[in-house]
């Protein structure tokens, strides 16, 4: 009996010695990886396809054509930004995110190397009674209809 638990044990530590080692070698090999292109130095020195813009929000305003950003511009001042509704639709240029913690609200804007803008998320707070959050009534005109986001810095 112990020598047959003793042969269990044994099968399973070799068994999972070769998973472990089979874990460490598996990847693509160096020479591999620079014939397609790809860095394998490890620098973080390496050109972004996208640059993120963190922005402290204030106040976000719902509309039915949209949301109403207003966000802090420097260490005193406040801009807007007009976020359409069309843009929080599946695969659109904007992605709602709720949530609670004294770091809501605030909102990434994703651009491009060339500078073009790319998307953004926007993180609220969850409770819809909160101070950050309020209505804009009416008819807001066209300050929805945008195509692309421009911040004021």
């Amino acid at each position: 009996m112990k020598r047959m638990l003793m042969a269990i044990v044994a099968v399973i530590m070799i068994a999972t010695a070769q998973a472990a080692y089979a874990q460490g070698t598996t990847g693509t090999p160096a020479s591999a990886a620079s014939s397609n292109g790809l860095d394998t130095s490890g620098s973080i020195r390496m050109e972004a396809d996208q640059y993120p813009v963190r922005l402290d929000v204030t106040r976000v305003y719902i509309h039915t054509q949209g949301y109403k950003v207003v966000y802090r511009k420097g260490a005193a001042s406040f801009a807007e930004a007009y976020i359409p509704t069309s843009w929080f639709s599946s695969g659109g240029k904007a992605m709602l995110v709720y949530g609670r913690g004294p770091q809501y609200p605030y909102m990434f804007a994703y651009y491009n190397a060339d500078g073009s803008f790319s998307h953004l998320k926007l993180y609220v707070l969850r409770n819809l009674r909160d101070s950050t959050w309020g209505v804009i009534e009416g008819d807001a005109g066209d300050k929805f209809k945008v195509e692309t986001l421009k911040l004021e810095f």
